[in-house]
């Protein structure tokens, strides 16, 4: 049974991430309450502290508010996520057994194009950080972990077409046939070509959507409209 905690970190997630409650604005628990059905405050502070957590919302000087979009922050992770993943799949190439890597497409490689926006940005999250696991190194899966949820807000103003989901599907299968060649620059290549077109779909999202929307978008340590 879902908890009104649970409704309203659902709700206010949603709100963020289609940007109804825009970068920068502030949450007061007054306005959370009167917005989303008088919650109470126990449920508010709660649903606060997830969002926070998945880096949508920070509290500072004791006011909560939407954390902006930064676009310096997400050129920085996907430069760093392209660092890991090049270095974590050359670990993969020596690592990885044939039972792992059928088992990572076979999880988190979708048959199919047609998956909710939901299904389809999670089992993108959870192919990369599962190709971290199988370098056999930890620290590798919780950098990605991380990275991802950066990005979380930007890869999910993304409208990707059909023909982009297949594309996806495609380079990612070419990942893991590379790694059950042993071809480490191979496989070091692909997921760098991979990571870089993500990272012009970012920008180009950033130069869209969110501005386009009037939403508050931080560039360095400025604001613009």
């Amino acid at each position: 049974m879902t908890t009104q905690a649970e409704k309203l970190y659902a709700e206010l997630r949603s709100d963020i991430l289609n940007l109804v409650l825009g970068p920068g604005m502030r949450l007061s628990e007054r306005d959370i309450e009167a917005r989303y059905g008088g919650p109470s405050r126990t449920p508010i502070r709660g649903a606060l502290l997830r969002l926070e957590a998945d880096r949508l919302v920070q509290k500072v000087d004791r006011v909560w508010s939407v954390t902006p979009l930064s676009i310096t922050h997400i050129l920085q992770a996907c430069e760093f996520r392209i660092g890991i993943e090049r270095e974590g799949v050359t670990l993969a190439c020596e690592r990885a057994t044939p039972a792992q890597l059928d088992a990572l497409e076979e999880a988190h490689i979708p048959v199919h194009t047609d998956a909710s926006r939901n299904d389809w940005l999670r089992s993108g999250q959870e192919f990369h950080v599962e190709l971290m696991r199988l370098s056999g190194n930890d620290l590798y899966v919780e950098a990605m972990q991380d990275v991802m949820q950066r990005l979380a807000r930007i890869r999910w103003l993304e409208v990707m077409d059909e023909a982009g989901r297949a594309r996806t599907i495609i380079e990612h299968r070419e990942i893991l046939r590379h790694l059950r060649a042993g071809n480490t620059q191979a496989a070091r290549d692909t997921v760098t070509r991979h990571a870089l077109e993500t990272q012009k779909r970012h920008q180009d999202t950033l130069s869209t959507s969110v501005m386009r929307a009037g939403s508050l978008v931080v560039r360095g340590s400025s604001y613009v409209k």
